[in-house]
């Protein structure tokens, strides 16, 4: 049901401001540099206790130019526009379409959840699907959470680092906001399946963008970031830092410990 538009929309929304949306670039801010791995601030002060802050980034000047446009795009495009849309459509209307989204979500979740091997994981997204597509009415409500089945994020990006792909160098995609190099390519085989099941459904492009708007909207609107909620200098850091860790997370089912954190390290710096 979503096509290359979904996909294009829904990680503009979700990337950019899940994590990219917690800063901006002032001008004001202390400028910083860094050398062998320390954060240092320009005014002689050192930055060793933010090291942790410190990733794989080597087209870190390219990335901040690219942070920068997307800053202006959600300000000016995005944001004005998914407020009209919170304002014209109802709540009530508004579940209805991000249930009937997630329901459709849940196929490609499932397909990874089964290349990832995980069985058990496969089961539960597939009693998801059967309850919410059949009592819950084409998804369009959600009685399945309210059975205790829980709701998954997985994609391939997460499936190539469950098999132990390198994540690669951290990139800030026009427009879609934070990502690796790893993630990138998850993301396209993932926006690969989703056209591929649009061809199979025969939809026309005209309802294919349409519905694929709406679904970008509706995921914009429900998260509750914007570029310059937080004022600090190492903001794109920070950034940078809270994606690559939520991405190990999701890798890891949640059990990010400090040895998948030196694992990931060693990772970068093989990559390098």
């Amino acid at each position: 049901m979503i096509g290359n538009r979904t996909v294009f929309i829904s990680l503009l929304c979700s990337s950019i401001l899940l994590l990219g949306g917690c800063a901006s670039q002032s001008g004001n801010v202390a400028e910083y540099e860094k050398d062998a791995g320390r954060v240092k601030i320009k005014n002689g002060q050192s930055g060793d206790h933010l090291s942790f802050l410190d990733a794989y980034d080597p087209f870190e000047s390219l990335n901040r130019r690219i942070y920068r446009f997307n800053t202006v795009v959600d300000d000016n495009v995005l944001e004005p526009v998914t407020r009209a849309y919170e304002k014209v459509v109802p709540i009530a209307v508004r579940d209805r379409i991000r249930n009937f989204f997630s329901n459709i979500g849940d196929v490609l979740v499932m397909g990874n959840c089964l290349l990832q091997g995980k069985g058990e994981k496969t089961g539960e997204v597939l009693g998801r699907l059967m309850v919410n597509t059949t009592v819950g009415f084409f998804g369009l409500w959600d009685p399945a959470t309210k059975m205790g089945l829980i709701k998954y994020q997985e994609d391939f990006g997460q499936t190539l680092g469950v098999y132990g792909v390198n994540a690669g160098p951290y990139l800030i995609l026009p427009i879609l906001g934070p990502s690796t190099l790893r993630d990138t390519g998850g993301m396209l085989a993932d926006s690969f399946s989703k056209t591929l099941a649009v061809g199979a459904l025969q939809i026309d492009a005209a309802t294919d963008l349409a519905l694929s708007t709406v679904d970008g909207l509706e995921f914009r609107a429900s998260l509750p970031f914007s570029y310059g909620d937080f004022d600090s200098p190492f903001e794109y850091n920070l950034v940078r830092t809270l994606y690559l860790d939520m991405r190990e997370l999701l890798i890891h089912d949640g059990s990010y410990t400090e040895e998948n954190r030196k694992s990931e390290s060693s990772r970068k710096s093989a990559g390098k």
